[in-house]
């Protein structure tokens, strides 16, 4: 997946926890993080709160939760999720749904 957001022209940064996700938002700074991506496990990590604290440093910062399952959804959406998804999801979906939300504010101003 990283591989073909990185060819579609994002710059993409990985992380296999939501304390390492945080880490790497901190430590980025002042450079703006427009999209997260995470699993349903991560969003779902009680210690870390990472779409809650995500939101808190950046309100703009969209997230997108691809899930094996739909019965957290609306938990996942109330923490703040911007779009939900279930697996099986292909990357150039994926993709689709980064651009869609990168897009979405820029359209809705258009109109």
């Amino acid at each position: 997946m990283a591989g073909l957001l990185w060819l579609k022209g994002y710059e993409v940064y990985k992380a296999s926890t939501a304390e390492e996700c945080l880490s790497k938002i901190y430590e980025l700074g002042n450079q703006k993080v427009h999209v997260v991506i995470m699993s349903q496990q991560v969003a779902l990590d009680g210690r870390a709160m990472l779409i809650v604290n995500v939101k808190r440093s950046n309100i703009e910062t969209k997230i997108l939760v691809i899930a094996d399952e739909d019965t957290d959804k609306t938990k996942i959406l109330d923490y703040g999720a911007d779009e939900f998804s279930l697996k099986p999801i292909s990357p150039e979906n994926v993709a689709d749904k980064l651009f869609m939300l990168l897009t979405r504010e820029v359209v809705s101003e258009n109109r």
